[in-house]
């Protein structure tokens, strides 16, 4: 399930994104560490859709457990409950997509890797395939992204930086292809979170130059759990994440919807296409050419 594509402009894209984060900040329970723990729990939960639509639906049902639209639950032979609730995620080349959790259905028995799927602590210790990573790789080449490996002090993983012709990840060398997995994702979280400022025809969203180191890295590492617990590998620095955590434990602000964002963004490289936000801005410039 694929995040829907938006025919937004750059401003109109902040303004997005201003509206959406005040949203969660004013109505909402995410600015707490237990609550951004239940929700970046319950999106790894869910690796069949976006990580924004995840977003949408634990906040119309944060007990889901599987959710999926009516024509696949007939294919499963299971029939809609009375009364059973939709779910409202967006869809591309359409407004909205109605889904429904399992426990709105009855019927046919479920088969076993729907089962597995609503584990809620699923093994997350595997590795990264090889045709996921290269993937990734080859999609931060398509996107300007050059990576390069690098012999680093043991206890760094890797850094980015802009170049006069893009960007430039450096990996440690003498880290796995898992690890560095996990550090492309690292890194890539702080681009799309707007870390390192931002062109005029690059999309990801225009932050504050003044941002929080202490943001900058919770986003980022929330960017990088999210992804790799979505293909089920854990990220080495996961304990940083948890750090922040903890109940009780002062988040620093930060941007939930760049988060997502930018961890569907990784996600669908990873997958062998680029950003939808990007091929957007690709059609968009092809149009004005043309014109």
């Amino acid at each position: 399930m694929k995040q829907a594509e938006l025919p937004f402009t750059t401003a109109d894209e902040d303004t997005k994104v201003a509206a959406i984060d005040q949203l969660i900040r004013s109505a909402l329970n995410y600015a707490t560490s237990a609550g951004f723990r239940a929700l970046l729990e319950f999106t790894r939960r869910l690796p069949a859709y976006s990580p924004f639509n995840c977003l949408l639906l634990h906040i119309q049902n944060s007990k889901a457990l599987f959710v999926a639209p009516p024509e696949k639950w007939q294919k499963l032979k299971r029939t809609l409950k009375a009364g059973a609730r939709p779910l409202v995620i967006l869809a591309p080349m359409r407004p909205v997509l109605f889904v429904f959790d399992v426990t709105d259905t009855e019927g046919g028995e479920l088969p076993r890797e729907i089962l597995e799927a609503m584990k809620s602590s699923f093994d997350v210790h595997g590795e990264v395939t090889e045709l996921t990573f290269s993937r990734l790789r080859r999609l931060c080449t398509r996107a300007g992204i050059t990576i390069e490996n690098h012999l680093l002090h043991p206890n760094l993983a890797g850094a980015i930086q802009r170049t006069k012709t893009g960007y430039q990840i450096s990996l440690n060398t003498t880290h796995t292809r898992t690890q560095q997995f996990a550090t492309i994702a690292h890194e890539l979280g702080h681009l799309f979170c707007g870390h390192l400022g931002r062109l005029k025809d690059e999309w990801w969203p225009e932050r504050p130059a003044t941002l929080d180191l202490k943001t900058r890295e919770l986003e980022a590492e929330a960017v990088a759990w999210l992804v790799c617990q979505r293909f089920r590998v854990m990220p080495a620095s996961a304990s940083y994440l948890s750090s922040h955590l903890q109940d009780g434990t002062a988040l620093p602000v930060f941007s939930l919807d760049a988060i997502l964002v930018a961890a569907g963004a990784i996600e669908e490289m990873a997958k062998g296409q680029l950003p939808a936000r990007l091929r957007a801005k690709k059609r968009q410039s092809k149009s004005l050419t043309k014109s």
